[in-house]
């Protein structure tokens, strides 16, 4: 019997394969969003719901990783958000 990966596996997996590919996504799609699946580029865009939504009507809407591609990732914490809420 094929036992199918959780969501979490799948995006998980998908992540991995994206910083594999990290290093030559960023010399092609640096500061852009992208539609990444099994190490392939499905699409791309400067606005993340426009490329959502094009993917979705192309692919169908199911589970795919959506990422900007950055050298650094930003790094989120409580303490960040709440200062720009008091600084709001």
């Amino acid at each position: 019997m094929l036992i199918e990966p959780t969501r979490l596996e799948y995006l998980e997996k998908q992540h991995a394969l994206y910083e594999e590919d990290k290093h030559s996504l960023l010399a092609e799609y640096q500061g852009q969003f992208i539609a990444f699946e099994d190490g392939h580029v499905l699409d791309c865009d400067c606005n993340e719901q426009q490329l959502a939504r094009r993917v979705y009507q192309t692919y169908g809407y199911r589970d795919l990783l959506i990422i900007q591609v950055l050298e650094q990732e930003p790094q989120l914490s409580v303490a960040s958000a709440m200062k720009r809420i008091g600084d709001g």
